[in-house]
């Protein structure tokens, strides 16, 4: 296959750095770097990395005349890097194996890609993955004036493209964040709709119930887990990560209480809870009686959703959906301001 990402953009464009698509030999598609001229332009080039193996840069331009004449509304400038990773290079293999275990186990890394013209598929020198406690798969030469800035990144947590002062040397370096985990405790009819949406947007579903009969899975087949047990005796064996997500749709008051009073004690990403001010008041009042103070509780986002006006399971969990995917946005790319691609 041929892995495409934007390493570079100047201007207005669809997606951020990093933003990545992959092409099969079969011609399929998988993800999306903005659709339009800019992903017809991929396609056709991946072609023939697929034919002769070797990387190659494309740099699209959208700006005057070009944005006229094409469907995409964004201006701007992009450089796409098109890379073959084909299954005879055991090296890329690795990485990528080891990418995945890295990202679905909950734990961040770095991966460094070197940028150039003509690099052949086989070559096992071009990339390479560090994990926070020192461990490296692969292997890249950086020049001396780029060592620092590749081997310790540092900096904000956002993909860079580093070049070398001295030779044409540049690489990509992007942070692998661990997947965006959302656990729905309630296993409703509005937690079955969000799951299905979630997943679709790229969120790993967590289901916990005490109803077996509702936390199963022919109701929810895609979740990454499924808890059938007591909420608090869940709580005991949920073990979150801080970049988590939880919304609470359970079936009662008490059972919503129980759960945001442990939901609180988290430092995950987001924390919501369904149901009307009055409910919300009510519950509350209830955990400030017992010591839960007013700033902890602002960290909680009730009602919950965007306010769509929505009414139906469907309808509600779009409105929620939309709000994880407003906060996943604002936390990854915070100088964006909540820009949306559809803004242009």
């Amino acid at each position: 296959m041929v892995l495409a990402r934007i390493i570079r953009q100047a201007g207005s464009s669809p997606r951020t750095l990093g933003t990545a698509c992959l092409v099969a030999e079969s011609g399929r598609l998988t993800g999306t770097i903005g659709g339009g001229r800019l992903e017809f332009e991929v396609l056709t080039r991946a072609q023939d990395v697929l034919k002769n193996g070797r990387s190659t840069l494309l740099s699209f331009q959208m700006t005057g005349d070009e944005v006229a004449a094409s469907e995409m509304i964004c201006g701007g400038t992009v450089d796409v890097y098109l890379e073959p990773v084909f299954p005879g290079n055991e090296t890329a293999r690795d990485i990528f194996n080891h990418l995945a275990l890295l990202s679905g186990q909950g734990h961040a890394g770095t991966l460094v890609t070197r940028i150039a013209e003509g690099i052949d598929w086989t070559d096992t020198g071009c990339r390479m993955l560090m994990e926070p406690g020192g461990k490296i798969t692969g292997r890249i030469d950086a020049p001396a004036d780029l060592k620092q800035r590749v081997l310790y990144p540092g900096g904000d947590g956002q993909a860079v493209l580093v070049k070398s002062e001295k030779t044409d040397a540049a690489f990509f370096v992007e942070p692998i964040r661990p997947d965006d985990v959302l656990y729905l405790f309630g296993a409703g009819h509005v937690s079955r709709c969000v799951a299905g949406i979630a997943e679709t947007v790229g969120f790993s579903v967590v289901v916990v119930d005490d109803r077996a009969e509702f936390a199963s899975r022919d109701r929810f087949p895609h979740a990454v887990d499924i808890v059938a047990i007591p909420f608090t005796t869940a709580f005991e064996q949920i073990h979150v990560a801080a970049s988590a997500y939880i919304v609470i749709v359970t079936r009662g008051h008490s059972h919503d209480r129980d759960v945001l009073r442990w939901a609180l004690t988290q430092p995950v990403s987001y924390l919501g809870m369904i149901g009307s001010r009055r409910k919300r008041e009510i519950i509350y009042r209830s955990l400030m009686d017992e010591g839960v103070t007013a700033d902890r509780l602002a960290r909680v986002h009730s009602p919950i959703g965007l306010s769509i006006g929505a009414q139906t399971p469907e309808e509600i969990a779009v409105s929620i959906v939309a709000e994880l995917i407003a906060v996943r946005a604002a936390q990854r790319n915070p100088e964006q301001g909540g820009k949306s691609a559809i803004d242009g």
